[in-house]
């Protein structure tokens, strides 16, 4: 659960007040902002939010709005006010809040009841099953799953870079030899025939950790809406000989347990023994080549058993940062721009379909990881099926031509969409917030910290929706209540200007006669006149 509240005497009342262990509830996180809030549930996943109303920077229904539109699944919000209104528990209702509480009559009763009632419909949502893709794209992967991700995807620049990152995220996984591993179904397997709740997965990467602590350091992670990557680190160098004693007693193990317990016949590829984590994308890219040599026949493949050449992993970072700035800024035209560069690359340089299985899949994990546009944005992009399925029945490099064609198309289509449903919420809440805070210096990058969506994304919405720039905007605002607080009596100018968050007066009265035609004193010259006649 995650408290939202401006106040620390009422942050320290509603932790101590109730026995949260009692009811499984573990506080994760306490806030005083709307955008710290609207920040910690994006990255944190809770399933509970409890958040106070009046809050700085965005209002706790403002963050309820957002997250209810970004997720499929949000979490359960109860509200709290010092407001004994009407309309403002009418909104929060139709928002969604599973319940409304007055600060000033709070007991432990009014708050037990409130948490029961969230804790149920938390547990109705979780009792409902989902397929395999809805559990791995329900929520934002996890910071830890973030980086082995990218690990196996070869997104970092360096070694240094890893372990800088591992320390950031407190991450230890020594081992002198790794070796890496992709788990799934074989290619000949019936999957329609398996459409699995969320504990399956859940349930299958426990039990591959727990079963891997005999062996060795491991890490398992779901790679996509088909597969598993499991990583496995040694302290000792692996030989032939060892592998046979070592990894494959272990990867058999997993294989048999899975079976025993979930009735699923798994397969695995193996990848070569690597010596340092940033080569651990290639023994990757050999565990994929060697999973799809599996058959019912043949549960586990060695990549090193197989006549194909050692891939070289491909390498996302020559358009990530371009990427990732266009997919931020909506640019349709700059995402296909780039995404043509790769396509270029599997048209004119590319020969083996196992090299473009893994440029494709490269692409639309850094795609699904990085894009913020929408939370599901994979299930609506397509023809009909999971993009990770339609690729992975590629079996040419003309069909992964073809696939990744229609994936730019799709996900630009996509970007249209988003782009008009953010604008349709973004727009006013940004204009509110112009009007709410016009006595205050108000600069595009406070506005993008605040609302967690690029400048450059703010810049364009301003511009294709209002017809003027964003600073244009907001100095129209500020205008318009000079006007009437220039018609005070007895105001100074200015105390004006520093009303409306001008540190110079002369700054501001030449801004007031650009765009009034009138300096501040001609302006009320010209209205006391007015009230004269």
């Amino acid at each position: 659960m995650i408290i939202v509240d401006d106040e620390p005497i009422i942050q320290m009342g509603i932790s101590s007040l109730l026995d949260y262990n009692a009811h499984n509830i573990d506080i994760i996180k306490i806030c005083s902002t709307g955008q710290e809030a609207l920040n910690a549930i994006r990255s944190l996943s809770p399933d509970l939010v409890m958040m106070d109303i009046n809050i700085p920077c965005l209002n706790g229904l403002e963050v309820m709005e957002i997250i209810k539109k970004e997720n499929a699944r949000p979490p359960q919000f109860i509200i709290l006010s010092c407001h004994d209104e009407f309309e403002y528990a009418k909104q929060a209702v139709r928002i969604g809040a599973s319940d409304y509480l007055l600060k000033n009559e709070l007991t432990q009763e009014t708050l037990e009841e409130a948490l029961n009632k969230a804790i149920s419909q938390i547990k109705n949502t979780h009792s409902e099953d989902s397929s395999d893709y809805e559990f791995l794209f329900a929520k934002r992967i996890s910071f830890l799953d973030n980086f082995f991700l990218k690990l196996l995807n070869n997104w970092f620049d360096s070694h240094e870079h890893i372990q800088e990152m591992m320390t950031d995220l407190e991450i230890s996984f020594p081992g002198a030899y790794y070796v890496c591993l992709t788990l799934g179904y074989p290619e000949d397997y019936d999957t329609k025939a398996y459409i699995h709740s969320t504990a399956f997965y859940a349930a299958t990467c426990n039990l591959i950790r727990e079963l891997c602590k005999k062996y060795c350091n491991s890490y398992v992670t779901p790679w996509d809406s088909k597969h598993l990557a499991l990583i496995l680190a040694f302290s000792e160098a692996l030989t032939d000989t060892s592998m046979n004693s070592q990894v494959l007693p272990c990867v058999q193990h997993i294989l048999d347990m899975i079976y025993l317990y979930q009735n699923i016949q798994f397969s695995a590829g193996i990848g070569s023994p690597v010596t340092a984590l940033d080569q651990c994308a290639l023994s990757f890219n050999e565990s994929s080549i060697a999973l799809r040599q599996c058959d019912q026949n043949h549960s586990i493949i060695i990549y090193n058993d197989t006549n194909h050449p050692s891939p070289h992993p491909f390498n996302i970072s020559i358009i990530r940062e371009g990427l990732t700035t266009a997919m931020d800024n909506y640019d349709i035209f700059g995402v296909r721009e780039l995404l043509n560069q790769i396509l270029d690359l599997l048209r004119n340089y590319t020969t083996e379909i196992e090299t473009a299985l893994a440029i494709c899949s490269s692409v639309l994990h850094f795609v699904d990881l990085s894009y913020k546009g929408s939370e599901h944005f994979l299930e609506n992009i397509g023809q009909n099926e999971v993009p990770y399925h339609s690729l992975y029945k590629c079996k040419t490099v003309s069909q992964a031509i073809q696939w990744f064609q229609t994936f730019i198309d799709d996900f630009c289509r996509q970007l249209t969409t988003d782009f008009e449903n953010k604008r349709n919420w973004l727009l006013p809440s940004i204009k509110k917030y112009i009007e709410e805070h016009y006595q205050e210096p108000i600069s595009l990058s406070d506005i993008s910290a605040c609302f967690n969506v690029s400048c450059g994304y703010i810049s364009t919405i301003f511009k294709k929706s209002n017809g003027i720039g964003f600073n244009e905007c907001v100095t129209q605002a500020k205008i318009r209540h000079a006007k009437q607080l220039l018609l005070e009596p007895e105001i100074k100018i200015y105390d004006v200007a520093y009303q409306l968050g001008y540190s110079d007066p002369y700054y501001f009265s030449k801004v007031f006669k650009k765009y009034t035609g009138f300096s501040p004193k001609e302006y009320i010259r010209s209205k006391s006149s007015d009230r004269e006649k």
